[in-house]
């Protein structure tokens, strides 16, 4: 699979490591100030620009590569 992960934005790349650590979206919030919705939106951007299918296999494809 090719992808360009640089193409993160600095808020998605830290939600990218919160997603790493297998915090829940209600502790990414609380870490972020950020609404749910707000995360919610982050991490189905990544899944459209990491050409992933959902947020499993979008966590499986950061575990793979370095941010």
């Amino acid at each position: 699979m090719e992808f360009k992960h640089e193409e993160l934005v600095e808020r998605e790349k830290e939600i990218a490591g919160y997603l790493l650590l297998d915090l829940s979206l209600k502790q990414i919030c609380d870490k972020t100030g950020l609404q749910k919705k707000i995360i919610a939106a982050h991490i189905q951007n990544m899944i459209e620009k990491l050409g992933t299918k959902d947020m499993k296999t979008l966590i499986e494809l950061l575990r793979s590569i370095r941010l």
